[in-house]
Formats: structure tokens, C-alpha cells, sequence
């Protein structure tokens, strides 16, 4: 009985320990996931509800939502109370595409 203790009691040490993040499954995105998905009339939370939260916010008078993708560029979403605009755009800054 005590041995099962102890094992138990390691089992939840190591359990406590691990960071959540590395049992967590982040969600790739890709271009192909905003071209096909993203849609002008959604709101704030359709769109985290879509594509999770977005990385960063570089917006300055309205909100920017930066979106990285796997191949290194990155979706911008401009927004206030409804989708301004969403472009792809390369790590640089220059627009590759206009989606909205």
C-alpha cells in the first residue's frame, strides 16, 4: 500500500511540474485557413472563436490583429466594431494580398 503512495505521489509531482504548454496542440495556421474561413461581418469573438487569439496587437487608433502563419508571413486584421480590412503580409510589412 505504501508503495502505491508513493507512486501516486510521483506520478502527480511530474504531473505538477510539466509545463501545460508542452501537452498543448497549437493549431497551425496557414493562408489557405483565413482565404477560405474569414468572412467580413464576423466579430471579435467569431474570429478567436475561428483562429484562436491573434499574436500580437499592432494597431494605433484602431485594432491591427497580427496572425502568424507557418510560412513565416502574417494575416493583419484591421478592426474596430466590424472587419476593416485582412491582408497578408510578409514579415517586412508589404502586402501580399488583399482578402477583405
Amino acid at each position: 500500500m505504501k508503495s502505491k503512495i508513493y507512486l501516486l505521489a510521483i506520478f502527480l509531482v511530474v504531473l505538477f511540474s510539466c509545463s501545460k504548454e508542452s501537452y498543448s496542440i497549437k493549431h497551425e495556421l496557414k493562408y489557405s485557413d483565413f482565404e477560405n474561413n474569414l468572412k467580413s461581418e464576423m466579430s471579435y469573438d467569431l474570429i478567436v472563436a475561428k483562429f484562436g487569439a491573434p499574436t500580437k496587437d499592432i494597431g494605433s487608433g484602431i485594432h491591427i490583429y497580427v496572425y502568424q502563419l507557418t510560412d513565416s508571413t502574417e494575416i493583419w486584421i484591421g478592426y474596430t466594431d466590424k472587419i476593416l480590412y485582412a491582408r497578408h503580409v510578409e514579415k517586412n510589412g508589404r502586402i501580399i494580398q488583399n482578402i477583405i
